[in-house]
């Protein structure tokens, strides 16, 4: 069982990507749900749902909202709808408000523990599901929080709460050293999106616009899912 969350960034140069997740999330799921040869399980129960974010700041200067979200869904249909839904613009220049987004999906409510009934706006139980979160970004991250819930956090506290939460954490993100430090939260994977010559915006088009690479890239990370929710922590 898994409870996925793709964190996306949505500041303007994200449309590449974003096209790119719509069009092979089908590949993810059907990687998670079925298995493969390298003997990943196959994650029947799952649900997933999309969160965009930016800059809090830019954001709110130019009227768009920092965060969207929505509501957990077991379709994959439904959730290529709700990457259809997020739009690319805004957000200003780097760094944008990565932090507070992770802080925001790690805390999300969950349902108690024995719960008969599911609720798409929460979490399931920690034992119950693996919780995942996927980020996809070509900026850097404002080292200081400014959700008045988190309001001056650093990225400890991310930690702190990622880890408290039982998150498992993948970032498809630049080689900027904030996210070498994200990376060493427990259960975190960092790959690493930069080409040689290219800007951290153009190099994340380039990782995403190969077809063939991106969506065997998103089967690998199914089944990393797929070996997580395997050893859930009870």
């Amino acid at each position: 069982m898994a409870d996925i969350v793709f964190l996306v960034d949505v500041s303007g140069s994200m449309s590449p990507c974003i096209d790119a997740l719509r069009r092979n999330i089908e590949a993810f799921i059907d990687s998670l749900s079925q298995g493969d040869a390298n003997n990943a399980a196959p994650v029947r129960d799952w649900r997933g749902k999309v969160v965009g974010y930016r800059d809090i700041e830019a954001a709110q200067a130019e009227g768009l909202p920092w965060i969207v979200d929505n509501s957990f869904v077991r379709d994959a249909g439904a959730l290529k709808a709700q990457l259809g839904t997020l739009q690319a613009n805004g957000g200003g220049d780097e760094p944008e408000s990565l932090l507070d987004a992770l802080y925001t999906v790690a805390s999300m409510e969950a349902v108690p523990k024995g719960s008969q009934t599911e609720d798409p706006a929460k979490w399931r139980y920690r034992s119950d599901a693996a919780r995942v979160v996927i980020v996809f970004t070509d900026a850097s991250f404002k080292e200081t929080m400014s959700i008045p819930e988190a309001k001056g956090g650093s990225l400890q506290d991310v930690a702190n709460v990622v880890m408290a939460n039982r998150i498992i954490l993948s970032l498809f993100a630049p080689n900027f050293e904030g996210y070498d430090r994200l990376s060493q939260i427990d259960k975190s994977e960092w790959e690493v999106v930069e080409y040689e010559g290219l800007k951290p915006q153009e190099a994340l088009q380039r990782f995403t616009s190969d077809p063939v690479n991106f969506r065997n890239t998103l089967k690998q990370l199914a089944a990393s899912v797929s070996r997580s929710a395997a050893t859930v922590a009870l």
